[in-house]
């Protein structure tokens, strides 16, 4: 029986042994888990209406680990002298970062106008008002959790929505006649912007008159004035009906449509605070 015992000593002795280097082997590498870094690279308009303006945030996620990291979560909050005015989060599912990667990641912001115009009008300190970009993002590498903070101030314009007049409305005939809807255009938001496209329509009371879409770049200065002709294509037997409407109830006569905006430059450079490149 002691012979016995020696024995089961022993055997145990060799396994606590064989058994160290797979002990020391997960410590390892757990003490060598970073957390993931976490950049803003670029912010842009995708679209703007009378009441919203649509940002699309882009976050390069750096993975320093030899080893694929996964992203749990990834929201965000944008506040303007302190005041959320907008939350998005990453669309799901996001794919693993592998070892040494980086992923850039889109999170969609829609603003509200008003909301900012009631912000910016607390600020009288010119067209632009401090804001911050703020998230949590929470990581997870080898089964561990890994939250990060990620913090970006910056400056954002008024960025008031257009004001657009409707100035006249003529007929072009030929064998595809048209209404050509001429537009003025004010831009307040306190930046030289340029229009991408717009896309909407015109009512009288709860009726709509026209729809219209045109993707002609115009472009609009600050506190300037541009007209917009905009081509609106009527079947012929339709259009006295509606030329009739459009003159004697003018003043009755509302636009309602969406922006497409193409993000200038020194837009981007103020929200993101650096400096970029024509190319990016």
């Amino acid at each position: 029986m002691p012979g016995m015992s020696n024995s089961g000593s022993l055997s145990f002795r060799a396994g606590l042994i064989g058994s160290a280097p797979i002990v020391l082997c997960v410590f390892g590498v757990t003490g060598c888990v970073k957390a993931p870094e976490v950049s803003l690279s670029d912010i842009k308009v995708s679209s703007m209406s009378f009441k919203q303006l649509d940002l699309v945030c882009m976050f390069d996620v750096k993975n320093p680990n030899l080893f694929a990291a996964d992203l749990n979560e990834f929201d965000c909050d944008f506040r303007a002298l302190d005041r959320s005015i907008a939350a998005g989060k990453a669309p799901g599912p996001i794919p693993s970062i592998p070892a040494g990667a980086t992923r850039r990641i889109p999170i969609d912001l829609a603003i509200s106008l008003p909301e900012l115009a009631r912000v910016a009008g607390q600020y009288a300190k010119g067209k632009s008002v401090p804001y911050a970009l703020t998230s949590r993002p929470v990581f997870n590498v080898l089964g561990t959790a890994f939250p990060v903070s990620f913090n970006h101030d910056g400056r954002i314009p008024s960025m008031l929505a257009p004001k657009w007049k409707l100035k006249g409305v003529s007929v072009r005939g030929g064998p595809e006649p048209a209404l050509l809807v001429t537009f003025e255009i004010t831009n307040p938001s306190g930046i030289r912007m340029a229009l991408d496209g717009v896309k909407g329509a015109l009512h009288l009371g709860d009726s709509t008159l026209l729809e219209l879409q045109e993707t002609k770049l115009t472009a609009l200065p600050d506190d300037e004035a541009v007209e917009l002709v905009v081509p609106v294509r009527v079947k012929l037997g339709e259009l006295a009906g509606i030329s009739g409407k459009l003159l004697t109830d003018w003043r009755s006569i509302k636009f309602d449509g969406q922006f497409k905006m193409k993000t200038p430059l020194s837009l981007r450079q103020m929200m993101l605070g650096k400096p970029l490149g024509d190319k990016r």
